[in-house]
């Protein structure tokens, strides 16, 4: 296959394409840093180090599975296995929500028809919210049902079961009280800017891109394959992340490889 295109590459396009990327990724880290501001004993560094390597790891490896790694990561660094997959779970929430408010009304209203992978998206995040609207007063009804009613072994276990979810929703609560606002909002940002980055990238290659091309990038990015505009682009994201990874080990002197326990001797305490 060849492609068929004219690069008109100058330094402005350069400098701008670089800038609009630097701003949507500040308003993502922004998102990051919100929900990870619970985790005190984590310092600046630590939390930019934590998204520029798992940012990197999403860039090389398709399908977001580098979001399993994110997991991973958060949990050494914080010690909190539960604070990995929340921040996950959050992160992606309100990222896809802020996509769905951009691309959803254009394809209804111009379109005239709703991308499936978009309405999908929609679903699961609806299923999403009312689960979290709905756990408090179902658990305490079951846990009422069953403190007064059960005797069984059995029921033990589903108490005990119910009182650690009971403390993974409290945790949730607590990692967004007060700023999901503030994370919704950066998560908007954060692709407007990213589309602007993206039309001028693509005009340095010749070619044009809307909102219907930013659709279909989109649902390139969950299906693990890209086109030429999304290669390039996640291309100059690979070099930008891989420097900044850099710069924050040496910034860090190399601690951030250290859990939070680590660093504070209480390894085994």
């Amino acid at each position: 296959m060849s492609w068929h295109f004219s690069i008109s590459l100058n330094t402005a396009d350069i400098f701008t394409v670089l800038l609009l990327f630097a701003g949507a990724h500040f308003f993502k880290f922004s998102r990051f840093y919100m929900v990870l501001m619970e985790e005190r004993m984590l310092t600046f560094f630590d939390i930019l180090f934590l998204y520029a390597g798992t940012t990197l790891v999403n860039l090389i490896i398709p399908f977001k599975l580098g979001e399993l790694y994110r997991v991973a990561a958060v949990k050494h660094m914080s010690g909190s296995f539960k604070t990995g997959i929340l921040l996950v779970v959050i992160d992606r929430f309100f990222d896809t929500l802020a996509l769905l408010t951009l691309t959803l009304p254009f394809g209804l209203l111009f379109l005239h028809e709703a991308d499936p992978v978009l309405v999908l998206l929609f679903t699961c995040l609806i299923l999403l919210f009312v689960c979290f609207l709905t756990f408090a007063p179902s658990f305490s009804y079951v846990n009422r049902f069953l403190i007064t009613t059960k005797k069984s072994g059995r029921a033990l276990v589903l108490l005990d079961i119910l009182d650690k979810a009971d403390e993974w929703h409290r945790y949730l609560r607590r990692l967004i009280r007060g700023r999901s606002p503030l994370v919704f909002l950066a998560s908007l940002l954060g692709w407007i800017i990213e589309f602007g980055a993206l039309k001028i990238f693509a005009g340095t290659l010749g070619k044009s891109f809307d909102i219907e091309e930013f659709i279909r990038y989109i649902n390139s990015l969950l299906s693990g394959g890209t086109g030429f505009i999304g290669k390039a682009y996640n291309f100059m994201g690979i070099a930008v992340f891989s420097v900044l990874t850099i710069v924050c080990l040496i910034m860090t002197g190399g601690n951030v490889k250290k859990t939070r326990y680590e660093r504070n001797g209480s390894v085994g305490k």
